[in-house]
């Protein structure tokens, strides 16, 4: 078998017949159950919206560190995060740097707003950064919605599931920038560690350098070459969790071994902080293990950032 991350074609999923849309979800969960990763074309995000976010990127990323810092929460997964600011106990930190914006739609409830994942985003005073950087959230939610209710399908669950479930999601995106490996050498020899990420799923736009590899289902790292037209999605640990393992929350990492600044644009995209994440209510099953068990989803996303995320901790000491 080829272990190689699928690269998929989404358009006739947008824009096709009922039997077009059903081959696709098939296609699309059989590679999550496999890879937990794949490339998807055709996938209807502007090469325009993406490429203003890019660029606004590496205005932002070439500004002074304490130009940007003055953009920094400390305290939520808001603004600037510096260089070496993610690290596990015992481990070198990861070379990378980034803005985390917040969603795009805040919610009512004021005890919900209250809560980290709903803080305000403290952008920069840079003119067109915030217009170019939330619109091509915008579009790569779309997107992601539409890759849900694919999700959907393939489980044989209503089409609006997810929708449904995140009527006031707390998922965030980030644009993040990567050094060249030798620059942060002295550091760390890693720009992102290994790890899986934390929500539903993640829709990825990286640049033409290269870097990011995935587990396979052998456990050899796959190389996730670049292509322009394609965005990257992987599915996250909560929805590992809710369909009982049957679909993989793979291993990835980041080393920018190109010699250039890399940049990459991930959307994390999550439920409403207070969803019940249980196998039962998506694929009719019991938990089948500890590890599948019942979990409040924003409550274990915040504990798991909480445990790696240093500024985070010095914000709360």
């Amino acid at each position: 078998m080829n272990d190689a991350i699928p690269i998929l074609d989404f358009e006739p999923f947008l824009h096709g017949s009922g039997a077009d849309r059903a081959h696709v979800a098939k296609a699309i969960g059989q590679a999550f159950e496999r890879f937990g990763f794949i490339q998807l074309v055709g996938h209807g995000v502007p090469q325009e919206a993406l490429q203003g976010a890019f660029a606004a990127a590496e205005a932002f990323f070439d500004r002074p560190e304490a130009w940007k810092r003055q953009v920094q929460d400390r305290r939520n997964n808001r603004g600037y995060v510096p260089l070496f600011d993610t690290a596990l106990p015992g481990q070198k930190p990861g070379g990378h740097e980034a803005f985390s914006i917040g969603h795009f739609t805040r919610p009512a409830d004021p005890a919900l707003r209250d809560l980290p994942f709903h803080a305000e985003t403290p952008w920069p005073d840079m003119p067109g950064f915030r217009e170019r950087v939330e619109g091509c959230y915008r579009a790569m939610y779309e997107a992601g919605q539409q890759v849900l209710a694919a999700v959907a399908i393939h489980l044989g669950v209503a089409e609006d599931f997810f929708a449904e479930a995140a009527r006031e999601s707390y998922s965030n995106m980030r644009v993040v920038h990567y050094p060249p490996a030798e620059a942060i050498a002295d550091r760390t020899d890693i720009g992102v560690r290994a790890h899986a990420d934390e929500g539903l799923i993640t829709m990825l736009v990286q640049d033409m350098n290269g870097g990011l590899a995935v587990q396979g289902p052998t456990g050899d790292w796959l190389p996730v070459v670049p292509n322009r037209e394609a965005m990257v999605v992987n599915i996250g640990k909560l929805l590992r969790r809710w369909t009982n393992g049957r679909y993989q929350a793979a291993l990835h990492q980041v080393v920018n071994r190109s010699g250039r600044e890399r940049y990459s644009i991930p959307l994390f995209i999550h439920p409403s902080y207070h969803t019940r994440i249980d196998p039962m209510t998506l694929v009719g099953e019991a938990p089948a293990s500890e590890e599948f068990a019942p979990i409040v989803a924003g409550e274990q996303v915040y504990r798991n950032f909480m445990a790696r995320r240093l500024s985070w901790q010095e914000a709360t000491s």
